[in-house]
Order: structure tokens, then sequence, then C-alpha cells
């Protein structure tokens, strides 16, 4: 019994031999497969890994645990990488074009006969009395080309009321200029407001958009003065309605030029085109800069500058955030001189 023990323990030692080495070409088999799929990674874009061949060829099948988890890793890795990666031009379109377009303002039907006759009406202004009751016309790119023309674009001296520049909901203040003309058209009407009784009596203004109905209340009324070399010339006016006929003409070289023809707008822009003469106002207060109060310091020296200077006190104050109406036209107290009407609009 004791001769045959050795002989035992060297099959046994052999068979554990045998495992071991078996075992060695296995771990090193599994770890060249998990090798080619990380490698394969590093591939240039394009190439196919013949593991990946051949699993274009293959069934679905359930991985194992250990594939699965690797998987799983390159999934999170791959969405950390795209919400890293900035967003390109085409993504930012196909976002735009999911994304809800904004509802278009419908024009109010009693407007819409006035937009064929003038594509710049911009709305309506009516004082209580209808001693005011005309078209306001916005023209951006030339802001005084209906000084002395009607709504038509035939000239006239009584010109248009029409909107200085700048003119934007989000700007707060609506500064429209008219002529003072002594048979009472236009803004001739306008300085019935320097009387307290008047102005008290009468103090509710109309002025709609084209989509919106709007009242205005009485703020203040007050006499000013434009500095001489702050005046637009007549010179100054024909060189700017050339350079429009002339760009009218690239379009349309024969015929005659209609207002359709003309290009009078211009895109819309957040710059305060002011701002240089705000800093420089130096109390001098030259309302005629402040078209743009979306800034809260410029609107509250504007209307605190309104209430100093009014020739009476109408019992109506703003605050910021509030819509103002300025109304300006030629007052003769003075060279240069101007009488201004400021509303607060009426909060529905």
């Amino acid at each position: 019994m004791k001769k045959k023990l050795p002989a035992v323990f060297a099959v046994i030692s052999f068979l554990i031999l045998i495992g071991v080495l078996t075992a060695g070409l296995l771990t090193r088999r599994d770890m060249g497969e998990r090798g080619k799929r990380l490698f394969a990674k590093t591939e240039p874009a394009g190439a196919v890994s013949e593991d990946k061949a051949e699993e274009t060829t293959k069934d679905t099948s359930e991985p194992d645990e250990e594939d699965s988890t690797v998987s799983r890793d390159e999934a999170q890795a791959a969405a950390v990488s795209e919400d890293m990666e900035p967003h390109s031009d085409e993504d930012t379109d196909k976002e735009d074009e999911s994304a809800e377009p904004e509802p278009q303002r419908e024009v109010l039907e009693k407007y819409k006969s006035l937009l064929e006759v003038n594509p710049y009406v911009a709305g309506w202004l009516a004082t209580s009395d209808s001693s005011i009751d005309d078209p306001v016309l916005y023209t951006p790119k030339s802001q005084n080309y209906f000084l002395h023309r009607d709504i038509e674009g035939k000239p006239t001296e009584n010109g248009s009321l029409f909107i200085a520049l700048i003119w934007h909901d989000d700007y707060h203040n609506t500064l429209i200029y008219g002529h003072n003309m002594r048979d009472g058209s236009s803004f001739g009407s306008l300085k019935k407001f320097a009387d307290a009784s008047y102005g008290l009596s009468h103090s509710v203004i109309r002025f709609d958009t084209l989509y919106e109905e709007r009242e205005y209340e009485l703020l203040g009324v007050f006499y000013s003065q434009i500095d001489e070399e702050e005046l637009e010339t007549e010179e100054d006016r024909a060189e700017a309605d050339r350079r429009i006929e002339e760009e009218g003409r690239e379009e349309k070289p024969e015929g005659e030029l209609s207002l359709a023809d003309l290009d009078l707008s211009a895109p819309y822009s957040d710059e305060d085109i002011y701002r240089q003469e705000k800093d420089e106002d130096n109390g001098r207060f030259r309302y005629y800069y402040y078209t743009d109060l979306s800034d809260r310091d410029d609107f509250e020296y504007y209307v605190n500058n309104v209430k100093e200077r009014a020739l009476y006190d109408t019992g109506v104050d703003a605050e910021w955030g509030d819509d103002l109406l300025t109304l300006s036209t030629c007052s003769y107290h003075v060279k240069n001189g101007r009488l201004v009407v400021v509303a607060k609009r009426i909060k529905q």
C-alpha cells in the first residue's frame, strides 16, 4: 500500500498541471477578445473591425453580464459626450423648426384699408373732442419723409403725423410729431392743452396701433426749445429723399414710383442711438432724444422733468414700467420753440 502512494501523488499532480495550463489558455483567449472590442473604438471613421463585421451577420443575442455592463458604460459616455458638444447651426435650425412659432398679430379690421393706401401707417391718434383724429405714419429709414406729404405721399404743407426714431413697445415711449397749423389741422389744436381747464377736461387721448386700441391719460404739458444745430435743414431732407428715390429706381427703373416702391423701413435694433446725447443732456432735458426709455434711470429722469416743467398739475403720476405717449409741435413763444404733451397709458 505504501508503494502505491507515490504513483497516486504523481497522477494527481499531473492532472492539476493540465488544469492550470487549460485555464491559462482560456483566460488569454478571453482577454484577447475583450482587447479587440476596446481597441476597435480607436479605428478611423468608416473602418469596420472583424468583430463588428461578424455582428452584422449574427442574430441578436442576450449579452453576458460583463458585456452588458460595458455596453451601458459606452452608452452613458456617448450621452455625456453629446451633451458637452456645442449645437451646430443645423441642430439650431432643427430646434427652431420644431419650436412653436410666435402667433402673428392680426391688424384691426378698421385699419386694414389704410395699409392699402400707405404701407407705413402705424396707428391712429385721436383726442376726446376729435380736434385731432388722424392716421400716424412711421418711416424709420427717413423719419421726416411725411413732414410735408399727405398719407398718399402727395406734397402738402400740412404734412402728416409721424413717429420719431426709434419706436418699439419695449422702449415705453411713442413720440409723435405734427405741424402746428393755423387752421387747426394736424397738431394745430394741440396748443389747447396749454390751458389747464381744457387739458383736465380732455385728459384722455387715444392712440391705437394697427393691432391694439389704447388709451392714455394726461401726465403733463410743457414748453421746450430745440437747439438750432439740431434742426434738420431743407437740404438734409432733399438729400434723404434723393437717396430713397434712387434706391426705388433700382427696383423700378421706369414709371412713376409709388409708396410701395420706396423702402422707408428699417430692421429692429435694440441699440440706443441717442445714448451719447442723453449722457450729455446735463439737465437741459432735450426730450426728443428720449424715445427709448427702456433704461430705468432714463425713464425716471424723463418723467421727473415732465412733472417739474409742467404748466399745471394733472394729478397723474408714472412709474417704471408704464408706457408713455409724447406729442410734439411747434410753438412760437421762443425761436424754435416746442409745445409738448405727455400722457401715460391707461392699464386695462
